[in-house]
């Protein structure tokens, strides 16, 4: 369940997508794969946004999401990922909820199409998402983690040039796969997940996993 409606017909998320909101900047905001439209909705209703595109490829959910946004300053666009937006059409972006393999795929088809801003929050494959930006040209200004029937990450990218400095002092490959950010932070989330981990490797044959997160741990708890 990702929202609640309140009397007053306002939108009360949970905290994957709370998250999520809490990331975007700029008054045009991009919903890719928006479903029923309910962080469009969100983000204008808290004026987080002055305007959004919500872009789902399924007829059903584009019907509701239409309903879901009438009346406010929303378009809803039939259409597969950033195919339908046109070059700098939105300041930022949001893409939630898929596989990191189908995000990213998403985001490699129209590179001219993609803003300066991305809010990513993949279900699984996340440290792809975190090589994706370092390839291209974007750098992970902010990483959030959020509890839910897991805990899920959020990353807030940006388009900058230079190294990206976000791996400063934290080990490349740790780094990938858990999050500089959160690793900087000693995240409490990511934590509970590491020592979760760590305990269901402990004592299997994959041994370089287990090492990955015991440096991770080390990390954090140092």
């Amino acid at each position: 369940m990702s929202f609640m409606a309140q009397n007053n017909g306002s939108i009360v998320l949970d905290e994957r997508l709370l998250a999520v909101a809490s990331l975007v900047r700029g008054p045009t905001v991009a919903d890719i794969g928006t479903d029923h439209a309910l962080l469009p909705r969100y983000l204008l209703q808290e004026e987080i946004a002055s305007r959004v595109i919500a872009v789902e490829k399924n007829v059903g959910p584009w019907e509701i999401a239409s309903e879901n946004l009438k009346g406010y300053p929303a378009e809803v666009r039939l259409g597969d990922g950033f195919e339908v937006l046109a070059p700098d059409e939105a300041d930022c972006a949001t893409v939630c909820g898929m596989g990191g393999w189908l995000i990213a795929s998403l985001l490699s088809r129209e590179p001219a199409r993609l803003p300066g801003r991305l809010v990513l929050q993949a279900n699984r494959d996340t440290p792809l998402l975190r090589v994706w930006a370092s390839e291209e040209g974007y750098h992970l200004v902010e990483e959030r983690m959020a509890p839910g029937f897991w805990n899920f990450t959020v990353l807030a990218l940006e388009r900058c040039e230079g190294p990206d400095p976000a791996y400063e002092g934290v080990e490349r490959d740790l780094a990938i796969e858990f999050g500089p950010h959160l690793l900087k932070r000693r995240d409490p989330l990511l934590l509970e997940d590491i020592r979760e981990r760590e305990r269901y490797f402990r004592n299997t044959r994959a041994v370089g996993i287990h090492r990955l997160l015991t440096r991770a741990q080390a990390f954090l708890t140092s």
